[in-house]
């Protein structure tokens, strides 16, 4: 199953997303951006809310434009409720009194003059979440075969 990221931003930092998730795609993360993908008749809070679920991760693009944008904030909200792994990348010179629910919590700064540097900070962190949940699997995969050999045993002793 891939490792899947939900990035929340502003439409007017379009330029930032792509960049993200060329990013992100190099290490064969797939990304969901919301209006990337058309679904005529479904209603957008379905389709969003529902890849914010179907993701292991959400990027979220707080800059001046997604600050202000009321979908980022719900977008944040249902994340965290879920509660989903949450990477806020902040726009340097941001008050923390604005991050609202993400007051208090780790971020990556990110400077409009070397934006370059967040976004490639951030996707090294989800790289390094996508290995640690593959290393998981992996994990689960070899103890659930020590239990099958071992039940097998079992069975012959019998």
């Amino acid at each position: 199953m891939p490792y899947r990221v939900f990035i929340s931003h502003s439409t007017r930092d379009q330029g930032l997303v792509i960049a993200l998730a060329h990013l992100l795609s190099e290490f064969e993360i797939d990304v969901f951006v919301a209006e990337w993908y058309l679904m005529p008749g479904q209603g957008l809070d379905q389709k969003v809310f529902g890849q914010i679920d179907s993701a292991d991760c959400v990027v979220v693009l707080l800059t001046r434009n997604g600050r202000r944008s009321a979908w980022v904030q719900q977008e944040i909200g249902w994340a965290l409720a879920k509660p989903k792994i949450v990477i806020p990348l902040v726009e340097k010179g941001t008050d923390p009194r604005d991050l609202g629910a993400l007051q208090g919590k780790d971020y990556i700064e990110y400077d409009p003059q070397d934006y370059q540097s967040a976004l490639t900070k951030a996707s090294i962190y989800v790289k390094s979440l996508k290995l640690k949940k593959e290393e998981q699997k992996k994990a689960l995969l070899v103890a659930g075969g020590i239990v099958a050999f071992l039940l097998l045993l079992s069975e012959g002793d019998k």
